[in-house]
C-alpha cells in the first residue's frame, strides 16, 4: 500500500529496524484436513487458517514484503519467524542475498529449520551469522503453550533449555519449543560455532539497536 511508504522511509532516516510479519506457516494456507501438518493446532485455533478463496496466497504475501524492502534501501526490515517461510531455506537464504537491509528472526521456527538437515540449517546460519537474530515469540505473562494465562518460570527454562540444545548441542532427534501442538517431528541439534552463537544470541540486535542489551555501550 503506497499510504504507508512514507512510514517506512521514516523509519529508515530514523535508524529504527522495521520487524515486520507477514504470511504465516506455509500449512496456514494448504486445505483443513487431517493431511495437515498443522491440524492440530488449526483445530484448537482455526482463525489462524487461510486456505479459503478469500485470502491471498502465502508466496503473493512475501512478493509483496519483498516489494516494499527493494523499494525501502535506507530502511532495516527484520522478518519475523524466519521471514515466515523456514520451510525453504533456499528462499530466505536468496532473499537475505538479494536485499542487503533485510535480517531474519528465529522465533517460534525451530521446528521447521530443524526439519532441515542439520547439515543444511548450519550452513545457513554461518552464512548468514551477520544477519539472523535469536528470538522466541515469548511473551511474559502468556502461556506459550497456550493452555492458560499463567505464569510459570520453570516452563520458560525449559523452553530456553530447548533453543540452547538445537543451537549449541548436536543432540539428535530433541523436542523443539511449542512441540507437539506445531507438529509431532523431532530435531537435529546444528551445533553452532561460539562466534555465531554470539551474533545470533547478541551482537546483532545489538548493532541495529544500540544500548538495548545490559553491558552495550
Amino acid at each position: 500500500d503506497p499510504r504507508l511508504n512514507p512510514l517506512w522511509a521514516r523509519a529508515g532516516e530514523l535508524g529504527v529496524p522495521v520487524l515486520i510479519h507477514t504470511a504465516d506457516p506455509v500449512a496456514f494456507f494448504q486445505p483443513l484436513d487431517k493431511d495437515n501438518e498443522r491440524w492440530e493446532e488449526l483445530q484448537a485455533h482455526p482463525d489462524w487458517h487461510f486456505g479459503g478463496p478469500e485470502f491471498p496466497d502465502h508466496d503473493a504475501l512475501l512478493a509483496q514484503r519483498n516489494r516494499v524492502i527493494e523499494r525501502h534501501p535506507d530502511t532495516v526490515f527484520v522478518g519475523a519467524h524466519l521471514g515466515n517461510y523456514p520451510e525453504d531455506l533456499m528462499y530466505v537464504d536468496g532473499c537475505l542475498d538479494r536485499y542487503p537491509n533485510l535480517y531474519v528472526d528465529t522465533s517460534a521456527r525451530i521446528g521447521e529449520i530443524g526439519r532441515h538437515s542439520s547439515r543444511e540449517s548450519r550452513a545457513f546460519f554461518v552464512k548468514h551469522q551477520d544477519r539472523v537474530i535469536f528470538g522466541t515469540d515469548l511473551v511474559l505473562g502468556w502461556d506459550y503453550a497456550g493452555e492458560d494465562d499463567g505464569e510459570d518460570v520453570s516452563e520458560f527454562g525449559h523452553f530456553y533449555d530447548l533453543h540452547w540444545r538445537f543451537f549449541e548441542t548436536d543432540e539428535r532427534q530433541i523436542e523443539y519449543p511449542f512441540y507437539p501442538g506445531q507438529g509431532r517431528w523431532l530435531v537435529n541439534g546444528i551445533d553452532l560455532p561460539e562466534g555465531v552463537l554470539e551474533k545470533l544470541y547478541a551482537r546483532n540486535v545489538q548493532k541495529l539497536i544500540p544500548g538495548l542489551l545490559p553491558g552495550d555501550g
